[in-house]
């Protein structure tokens, strides 16, 4: 059977198997922790009886022991054999006179008879010199083959109120019931963890099922976004951090889907902006060639409007390029900025479109009654004001006005261009800085407009850090405020 290399690396295994190994180890500290703590209880309690039932023999033989009493080895059996019916131990009885030779064994075996212990068991010589000594618990090898086992040793001096110490107790037995017990709480606790760790891993592989699923859902969903469907939508769900993630996905996936949209909007304007003056310089070089005249006041009107259009072809390519320097520019950190006198900028603007003005017997006035200066590109600023201007220029009828206003407020300079054009329906007005938008198509083509003036304006003002409004009534005019921060414009001393 293969298993997929992959299969333990997915995130939801690997929260399941860490929500495990996190429990898995605290539950194995505490098995431990109990099963240590059970086992020094039990052996405790076990030394305790046996402790007692070393003192109860040595103060019951006490004085038959002094006497020697042959018949003291049937009270050392009998006692034996209570111990044994109380714990179900066999329980091992030396008696041991005070130079720690064995008399009597409740064994009946001849092996420890008349045996020096103090040789081997140092805990003698402290019992007959009168310590106390606990008892103890210690692994032996016996048996054939030899086997590990546990034995508790406990210890009593026989003592005559006349000689004191006359000999000792020596009991000895096996600890195997309580190995036992030990043995078949682990085998519990080992199936009560087996059960509790697949609980455990069933448990979190579920709970993790839920963190990962909208991780699951965005990871699908950009799946789907990078194969070009960008209009993705995740559920918000989840706790906050997941809530915050999907809203924030969604947020970016209605840009992407905006800005895929606006790309498609803009190829196609510009690529139908592009083919309407090459559609019309084809038609009038065509026309040229199949007319059989001599007549050059018909050339130079047909070169004309071919000239017409090659300008017309130009000032489209010209906005193009400007527009798409602009998408670069705009994501700068910083443009140009250089102290900008506004009142002279719109000065210099007027007289640049004069001629234009004169053309349509357009009336351009300035008003202004101070200096007003900002931090920024003049250049750039100047491409806003002559699109403003020139705007109201071709959507004004011939004998209108253009007024341009340069004042400051608190926190903005402010140039103001006015108009008494045609003026902006109000279903028009969210859409005059779209690329290509024109509120009337045939006019803007009739004087050469393409679309991108005011766009290209917002835009750089924008960069500026500055805002574009605009009011209009329809057929009555156009008021255009180009607001720009002050920025930290240097002192001009007198």
């Amino acid at each position: 059977m293969r298993i997929n290399k992959h299969f333990f690396s997915n995130l939801r295994w690997k929260i399941a198997l860490t929500y495990l190994l996190v429990i898995g180890i605290g539950f194995f500290m505490i098995n431990l922790s109990i099963m240590q703590n059970l086992q020094k209880y039990l052996i405790k309690d076990r030394k305790i009886d046996y402790q007692k039932y070393s003192i109860q023999l040595a103060q019951l033989i006490a004085n038959d022991y002094y006497n020697k009493d042959p018949n003291i080895f049937y009270r050392i059996q009998d006692f034996g054999y209570e111990v044994v019916q109380m714990e179900g131990e066999s329980t091992r009885i030396l008696i041991l006179n005070r130079n720690g030779i064995v008399e009597q064994d409740s064994y009946q075996s001849t092996s420890l008879l008349r045996r020096d212990l103090t040789q081997d068991y140092p805990d003698v010589v402290s019992v007959l010199k009168g310590n106390s000594v606990p008892a103890r618990d210690l692994y032996i090898r016996a048996g054939n083959p030899p086997e590990r086992k546990r034995i508790l040793y406990a210890y009593a001096p026989i003592t005559h109120y006349t000689d004191g110490i006359i000999g000792m107790v020596f009991l000895s037995t096996s600890l195997d019931s309580v190995e036992t017990v030990l043995a078949d709480i682990r085998k519990i606790i080992s199936l009560y963890t087996t059960a509790i760790t697949i609980s455990i891993l069933l448990i979190s592989f579920i709970l993790s099922g839920f963190i990962t699923h909208p991780i699951k859902e965005m990871t699908a969903s950009i799946t789907r976004m990078s194969k070009g469907y960008l209009n993705q939508k995740v559920s918000i769900t989840g706790s906050r951090e997941f809530r915050q993630m999907g809203e924030a996905f969604n947020v970016m996936s209605e840009k992407l889907e905006h800005v895929d949209r606006a790309r498609n909007e803009f190829v196609s304007n510009a690529s139908h902006e592009l083919k309407t003056p090459l559609s019309a310089m084809k038609v009038l070089a065509e026309s040229l060639l199949s007319m059989e005249m001599d007549d050059p006041a018909i050339y130079r009107d047909f070169l004309t409007d071919i000239n017409f259009e090659i300008d017309r072809l130009n000032a489209i390519i010209t906005d193009l390029l400007s527009m798409v320097n602009l998408d670069q520019d705009v994501n700068a950190v910083e443009i140009r900025k250089e102290p900008v006198e506004l009142t002279s900028l719109a000065k210099r603007t007027i007289r640049g479109l004069k001629l234009l003005a004169d053309q349509k017997q357009i009336r351009v006035e300035m008003f202004s009654e101070e200096t007003v200066t900002v931090m920024g590109d003049g250049l750039k600023l100047q491409q806003v004001l002559s699109n403003i201007i020139d705007n109201g220029i071709k959507y004004t009828p011939e004998g209108g006005r253009v007024t341009v206003e340069v004042y400051r407020t608190p926190d903005y300079a402010v140039m103001k261009v006015s108009d008494t054009g045609i003026g902006i329906p109000q279903e028009d007005m969210a859409r005059i800085f779209d690329r290509f938008f024109r509120v009337d198509k045939a006019r803007s083509r009739s004087t050469g407009g393409t679309g991108l003036g005011l766009s290209i304006a917002n835009r750089i003002v924008m960069m500026h850090q500055g805002f574009l409004r605009v009011s209009s009534e329809e057929g009555k005019g156009t008021t255009f405020y180009v607001e720009l921060p002050y920025g930290n414009v240097p002192e001009v001393s007198d």
